[in-house]
Parts: structure tokens; sequence; C-alpha cells
């Protein structure tokens, strides 16, 4: 149930961010509806009025069965999760596909009815270019990027405390927390560099608009990342006090971790629907706006302009984020080598759980060894390691979290760490019993079978093979 309700809450979030960027562009601003410069009195023509209207009741309608699709999908996970998985990336890949599509459907007819009426800009493209001088100044500057340094010394510093090196030596895969800490701050600290030496960008023909409106893009953005850069520092902190502290990444310790670094996540957005704001706030005060008409480039819903030796563009649909330049070698080579590369990792998950889910586990016995035969996380037993085996009725109660395994309400798989129990492996299907424990020299084993009568052979096979 808890896969489900994560992914239920995953998919809200997901439907949502989507709607704010790609379902909420229905205004005439900037000189643009749905991403197409037209001019103000055309908002009122009854063809306008008509597309608009067609895509607000699609869009509207789109978004709430994908999510009630979405949350019924969620529910398979409480069956085989790998089936779960393969039908909601399919839905995940259905609904960001569905969303561009909705968009730019509607973008084109827009677009191909501007053309029809010969409004400005409709058969070439129009570039205003302005001096940009004035616009460098600024009275509010960004935030310095040296300001992430305490929290890097710092982060870095408390890591090499003989307590925590200790511990982190001792439970080696706690290291990949540090590595996170440090690659977080790294992406935080180099975001923050390319905000602060980003290009002025020209909104209006009143310079004074323009660097109004630099400033606060430049000083929201840098502060965004020094925030979030500080909301990664205090998760890592808290992390390694409570870990150290009771010698265990216990639960409390992984929720503080989870509930600082969401905090983060959680400030980039508020911080972009901040920026938004302000942006309007300062621009719907301009009486000399700049129309810059390229949209023969963005008539397909993408950038695509072969006289543009630029790889990154800022995208028509959310001008907070940037694009890339499709008639560029670059452009093509990032998207879709983004876009393999992520459903190369959807589909390895998906065939990874799928062995997980279908591919029975047992322990097999031969006249020289034991070997546990279980998808990824199989494991061989040689008899010198074997101090013991015991049939016990079920697992030791404890805290318990995994260091590398697979763990849901069905089963058990790999490698885990126990408050009191330490490290063990374990290959349990939740439910059954008995269970049959095998001491070695450097770990423990817990297997059992969904057939009771599997964990008495494997028993009287073992103590055979122990007194050969």
């Amino acid at each position: 149930m808890l896969f489900a309700m994560f992914f239920i809450f995953l998919d809200l979030f997901m439907v949502g961010i989507a709607y704010a960027v790609y379902g909420s562009n229905k205004k005439y601003k900037q000189g643009m509806l749905l991403g197409v410069h037209i001019p103000s009195y055309a908002v009122e023509e009854p063809e306008v009025v008509a597309i608009l209207e067609k895509h607000k009741r699609f869009t509207k309608r789109f978004y709430i069965w994908n999510f009630i699709v979405s949350t019924g999908i969620c529910f398979l996970s409480l069956w085989h999760f790998s089936i779960f998985l393969i039908i909601w990336c399919l839905w995940l890949g259905e609904f960001f596909g569905g969303a561009m599509l909705v968009l730019f459907y509607s973008h084109r007819k827009l677009y191909d009815f501007k053309v029809k009426k010969g409004w400005y800009g409709a058969s070439d493209s129009k570039i205003i270019v302005v001096d940009t001088k004035v616009s460098t100044s600024s009275n509010k500057p960004p935030f310095p990027i040296w300001w992430h340094l305490p929290a890097v010394i710092s982060g870095l510093g408390v890591c090499m405390l003989p307590s925590v090196l200790e511990f982190l030596n001792k439970e080696y895969e706690s290291w990949i927390f540090v590595l996170i800490f440090i690659m977080m701050e790294g992406m935080f600290i180099m975001l923050h560099m390319c905000t602060n030496r980003t290009r002025n960008k020209i909104y209006s023909s009143d310079m004074e608009i323009n660097k109004r409106v630099d400033q606060v893009v430049k000083r929201i953005y840098s502060g965004i990342w020094l925030i979030s850069g500080y909301c990664n520092w205090s998760s890592f902190l808290a992390l390694v006090y409570l870990s150290d502290k009771q010698k265990w990444i216990g639960g409390w310790g992984t929720a503080a971790y989870i509930g600082l670094q969401t905090l983060a996540g959680l400030s980039i957005l508020l911080g972009i629907f901040y920026l938004g704001y302000k942006k309007k706030e300062i621009l719907d005060q301009d009486t000399k706006p700049l129309y810059v008409d390229d949209d023969i480039y963005w008539k397909n819903g993408w950038y695509s302009n072969p006289n543009d030796k630029r790889m990154w563009v800022q995208d028509w649909v959310c001008d907070m984020n940037y694009t890339t330049n499709m008639a560029s070698r670059g452009g093509k080579i990032f998207t879709f080598g983004i876009l393999g590369v992520v459903a190369g990792i959807l589909i390895v998950m998906c065939a990874m759980f799928l062995k997980v889910d279908f591919t029975p586990v047992y322990l097999k016995v031969d006249q020289a060894q034991a070997a546990v035969i279980a998808p990824m996380y199989g494991v061989e037993i040689e008899p010198d390691e074997i101090k013991s085996v015991e049939v016990i009725e079920k697992l030791p109660d404890d805290s318990v979290t995994k260091t590398n395994g697979f763990a849901d309400d069905k089963q058990l798989l790999g490698k885990f760490r126990g408050k009191e129990m330490g490290h063990f492996r374990a290959y349990i299907y939740k439910g059954y019993s008995p269970v049959l424990k095998i001491e070695l020299t450097d770990t423990i084993i817990y297997i059992n079978s969904k057939d009771s009568g599997d964990v008495k052979i494997w028993y009287r096979e073992l103590n055979t093979l122990l007194h050969k």
C-alpha cells in the first residue's frame, strides 16, 4: 500500500506541475496567445475565441482523466509491482506526450489562422534589435556564489570527525549519502554560476523595464540555488547527526533527510512561481512592449531555426525554461540522447522488476556446495563458511533497512541491515513460514518458500552436506 500511496502522490505532483506549465498557458500576454504572436484586437476574433475555448475544454478533460487513470494504475502495485511499473511507464509516456500534443495542436491551429489572416510577421521573422547597454546595470545584484562555501566546507568537515568517519567506514553503503551531498552541492553551484553569467534578455523598448526584470530574474534564481544548497546541506547534517547518535541509519534519520530534500524541491517550485508573479507585475507596467515575432520557427511547437547558431533558446511555453534548437546538430543529439537514455533506464527497470516478481527463489544443494538461486541477488555457499543451520518460525523483530536489495509488501530480496541483527541477506516471501536461518562466517541468510515443506528439505540437505 505504501508504494501505491507514494506513486499517487507522485502522479498528483507531476500532473499538477505539468498543468501549471503546459495547461494554464491560455491568457494573452506579452503579445502572445498560446505562444503565437497576434495583435491585441485579434483576441476577440470568433475563430480565435473558438480555438481557445476548444483548447480549454480538451486540456481540462485531458488532465482530469489522466490523473484518474494514473491513480487506478497505482493500485496495480498491490498485485505485481513489475506489471504496475510497465503500465505506469506507458502512462507516463502517454501523459507527457499527450500534454505536449494538446498544446502544440492548438498552437499550430492558431498559427495557421494567423498566416491566413496575414497578421504581422506571419510569413517571415521580424527581429527587433535594441541597444542593451543600459540593462547591464543592477541595483540588486544576484547573490554571490561564494555563499555556498560554508555549506560545502562544513558538510565535508563533519565527515572527517572521528566518530562519523568510523561509522561511514563500518557502514560503507552510507558513503552514498556523502556522494549525493557533494553532487547536489556541485549542481546548485553550477546552476548559480550559470544564472549569474546569463546574458541579459530584452523584454521592452523601455530600458528601465529591462533592468528591473533582469535584476529580479537573477536575484531570485540565485536565491533559489542558494536556498536549495542549504536545504541539501541541512538534510545531510540531520542524517549524519542522527546516524552518529544512534549508530544506525534509522527511520528518523531517513525521514529528516527526505523531508529536508523535499523542502529543497519545494523551494525551487515556489521560487519559480514567485519569479513568474514578479515578472508579470513589472511587465504589466510596460507601455512599450517589445514583440519579436519568430513564430515561423516555433510553428510545430518546438524551435527549429537553421540560421540561429544557438543550441539553447528560451521556451515559449514557459519563459523560465530553456529548450533546444532542433535545427542544430547539438540540439538533436541532446534531445534524442536524453529521450533514449530515459527510455533505456525505464526498460531496464521494468525487465528487472519482472524478473524479481516472476523468478522463483530457492536453495539448491549439491554434493559440493549450496547456492541461493534468486534474481540478481543470488549467492553461493561453501560448506566451510556455514557455522550453523536452524529452522525458525519467522524473521526476528527488528528495525530493518535495505542496503542493496528489493523490498515490497510481498517479499524481501537481497542485502539488509537490522539495528540489532546487523548485516544479513534475506530471501523471504512475506506471510509464509517457517524460515531457514543459515549463519555464515561473515553474514546470516534467511530464506523461506511458499511451500513450507521446502524449508524442511533444505534443512536436511544442508546438514547432510555439513556432515560429509
